[in-house]
């Protein structure tokens, strides 16, 4: 390995520059193995030309902790000679008042209260002094700017590992290797310098990579700073995944010897030292734990026999937030999705905690049914897919958490167009629900496979059925609103275009006096095609906008490229054949990315049909190649912009 490769940071010396240009002390933290050290340095070469004094580096990592042998230290390094009765840091101002000057003081952590007092008074003493310092902690001066230091970009990490390992990364994937280790500079040098950065051993480590002597050393340096109490949440912290919240870590962390003051307290120290970082977006600050921070946590919580008390609290945590999920999402739909987006990996963990022991499964499986409205409502049909299955498989004894997640598993089927595996889902919902519990939904999805085939009869009487269920029970949602989609599109497919108008208002004005703004989304798709149907090109045009708009707010796939499809049917009616050829191109091409059939209604498919005809008839078919091919390469985000109006290049 050689330890002169300096890879990427381009943006972080930019701004470090320009705050050294304005501020006279900045301090350089991040968390262990970041790569503090190297951008210093880096950073102090760069910059002697602009310090007509010198740029004078102090390695402090194994300095004195009292300020007067500090002060000696510093004197000796930068070459103001000891003089008989004169004060180390009298010769040290001395010496520095002349001429700008910067000082780089690397590794502060074990002496920052020393440094911060000699900082103080050096920056008071000298004004043309500049300090750059780096530390796991603040100095915690007035005049102190921080400036958190992170791993490198996926792009720079990579480099760096294929500049140090060469060509010893055969059948090793460097992208996958470098996230794992965090983008850490140190940790992916350390891998880089094995033998073998292939191996298994080395890509066990590669998540816990803390086990090399240097990494351990590192976080283990990190550990002595933190208090008792911080140590304690370090480690206990370690069981969650992704980023947290301070509800979660007060409900899993106070515990034995932490009470929930205790945790908030021992939270602002592991911020103070890096061991944590905090994010702030628009569900409120979260905070985050590297990966190799983390294993280093979890090899303590075991040690302290704490790992199986810790994993159950964080279960009980999320299956608690599930369940409040599911019962906050009839109102505040859009509030749920973001926040639960950011618990995507917790709940992830909790779930596999559970189907991993026999006598949890049934939680998991319970998690997973509360959790519908991610898998069928916002684009997760894939995790959804294989928890449900996976839970259903594990579970096998009937009850209310295996019935409800056999309806909820139809659905999801029925979203990524797997008819007859629902079908069979749904029968065996009828079997083991002896009691009739979920009778409703059985014949609600029972109604959307029907009308899916076409058979408007059917379709009706058993969406009768499932509405009297629902209204009597008081199930709003999901269970009454949405099976207006059922009946509108069965009203469609027998051609009562103008009295589906009129039924889609309905369940707008109650969807929007409920808070339901997930069916919405499904009910203005459909007014856009009854209204197009009726000649109304405008006001079609206008219902499948809205529909988007919102359904990526939610990130509902199969809404969007069903709303897509919808819109390039209503450009071709409009004459805008080359946005109506984008638009079928760019649908074709994510539907196959999905791997699952289009779950379209007939109703969609014969518009589209009719469309795609008219324009091979209209541009000829190598033109209208080109340009869904064209629409194929523009990207989901691209297009969606092209069917919501804004103007393409």
């Amino acid at each position: 390995m050689r330890a002169d490769v300096f890879v990427g940071r381009d943006t972080e010396l930019a701004e470090v520059s320009a705050l050294l240009a304005r501020a006279r002390h900045v301090t350089l933290t991040g968390a262990a193995g970041v790569g503090k050290t190297r951008l210093a340095l880096h950073l102090a070469r760069t910059l002697e030309a602009e310090f007509p004094g010198g740029v004078h580096v102090v390695d402090l990592s194994d300095a004195p902790a009292d300020l007067t042998s500090l002060a000696e230290t510093l004197a000796e390094v930068i070459g103001a000679g000891a003089r008989p009765g004169v004060p180390a840091l009298e010769s040290l101002v001395e010496e520095l008042l002349p001429r700008r000057s910067l000082i780089v003081l690397d590794t502060c952590d074990r002496v920052v209260g020393a440094v911060g007092i000699l900082v103080d008074l050096l920056l008071r003493s000298v004004e043309g002094l500049r300090i750059l310092a780096t530390s796991r902690q603040l100095l915690g001066l007035s005049g102190e700017h921080l400036y958190r230091v992170g791993g490198l970009s996926p792009a720079d990490a990579v480099h760096l590992l294929t500049a140090l390992a060469d060509r010893r990364l055969d059948g090793v994937d460097p992208a996958g290797l470098c996230e794992r280790l965090d983008h850490l500079p140190l940790a992916i040098e350390l891998a880089a310098a094995s033998p073998d950065p292939g191996a298994a051993d080395v890509l066990a480590a590669a998540g816990g990579s803390w086990r090399h002597s240097s990494m351990r050393a590192a976080y283990g340096w990190s550990h002595e700073l933190c208090s008792p109490r911080e140590r304690l949440l370090w480690a206990r912290a370690s069981v969650f995944s992704g980023t947290f919240d301070l509800e979660a870590v007060k409900d899993v962390c106070a515990a034995d010897g932490l009470t929930a003051e205790e945790v908030l307290d021992a939270l602002v120290g592991l911020l103070d030292k890096s061991v944590l970082a905090r994010e702030e977006g628009e569900c409120g600050v979260r905070y985050r734990m590297l990966g190799t921070v983390r294993e280093f946590g979890a090899v303590w919580l075991d040690r302290l026999g704490e790992t199986g008390e810790m994993r159950r609290r964080h279960r009980d945590h999320y299956l608690a937030l599930s369940a409040r999920a599911e019962m906050g999402w009839r109102r505040r739909q859009l509030d749920w999705y973001r926040r639960l987006v950011l618990e995507c990996a917790n709940v992830r963990l909790a779930i596999e905690y559970c189907y991993s022991r026999p006598e949890e499964r049934r939680k998991g499986l319970d998690m997973v049914g509360n959790l519908w409205f991610l898998w069928a409502c916002c684009g997760m049909h894939v995790p959804g897919n294989n928890f449900l299955q996976r839970g259903l498989d594990l579970e096998r004894t009937p009850g209310p958490e295996r019935i409800k997640a056999l309806w909820v598993y139809a659905w999801v089927s029925i979203q990524r167009g797997e008819l007859e595996h629902a079908e069979r889902l749904l029968a065996q919902c009828v079997v083991e629900d002896s009691h009739g519990y979920a009778a409703a939904y059985v014949s609600q999805f029972q109604a959307h496979l029907a009308v899916l085939r076409g058979e408007v009869r059917e379709a009706l009487r058993l969406i009768k059925d499932a509405r009297e269920r629902h209204r009597s029970s008081g199930n709003v949602f999901p269970g009454f609103l949405p099976t207006y989609t059922v009946v509108a599109t069965a009203m469609m497919l027998a051609g009562n275009q103008r009295e589906v108008v009129s039924v889609l208002q309905e369940g707008r004005g109650l969807c929007e006096s409920c808070g339901d703004r997930w069916t919405l989304i499904r009910l203005d798709l459909l007014l856009g095609q009854a209204e197009h149907l009726r000649g109304n090109t405008a006001a079609a045009a206008e219902s499948v906008r809205d529909s988007l708009r919102v359904a990526r707010l939610f990130g509902d796939t199969f809404s969007l490229l069903e709303g897509m499809e919808a819109a390039a049917v209503i450009a071709e009616a409009d004459g805008d054949d080359e946005l109506a050829a984008l638009l079928l191109g760019a649908a074709g091409a994510a539907w196959t990315a999905a791997e699952v059939p289009p779950s379209r209604s007939p109703v969609l498919t014969s518009l589209m049909r009719r469309s795609e005809l008219r324009l091979r008839g209209r541009m000829g078919r190598s033109e209208f190649e080109r340009l869904t091919e064209l629409g194929s390469l523009t990207g989901l985000q691209a297009a969606l912009d092209h069917a919501l109006g804004k103007p393409r290049t």
